[in-house]
């Protein structure tokens, strides 16, 4: 009994230390890609939790580039899996899993995954 209440203590404070941490790095990768708003051809981007969606008013030769990019820093900033979602601008009240995306880029760790995305 008295290892139980050891265990669950351990598990309680380790939650309180984990959550605050996690939603801290959150928040850091949308620090690390204000990059984005130097380029050309974005008009928008957003987060939705470990989503990032991009919203592209035509596609620029480095289109590929810059998602790759995108995933990459804010994945390491926030030291988990992240997806980066491009979509039209239009399109500014989307969410992951709609449907109609351009491409879908992943990394996780500052390590890049897998992408749909062509290169131009």
């Amino acid at each position: 009994m008295k290892n139980l209440k050891k265990v669950m203590l351990g598990l309680l404070v380790l939650s309180i230390w984990l959550i605050p941490t996690s939603t801290l790095a959150a928040g850091k990768s949308i620090e690390g890609i204000t990059f984005l708003d130097d380029v050309e051809k974005v008009e928008w981007y957003k987060t939705d939790g470990r989503h990032i969606i991009v919203g592209w008013k035509g596609l620029p030769e480095d289109f590929y580039h810059w998602n790759y990019k995108t995933a990459v820093k804010a994945s390491k900033l926030s030291r988990q899996k992240v997806h980066v979602w491009s979509v039209r601008y239009h399109q500014k009240h989307w969410s992951p899993g709609e449907g109609g995306q351009i491409c879908i880029t992943t990394a996780t760790w500052g390590r890049f995954e897998k992408t749909n995305c062509r290169k131009y």
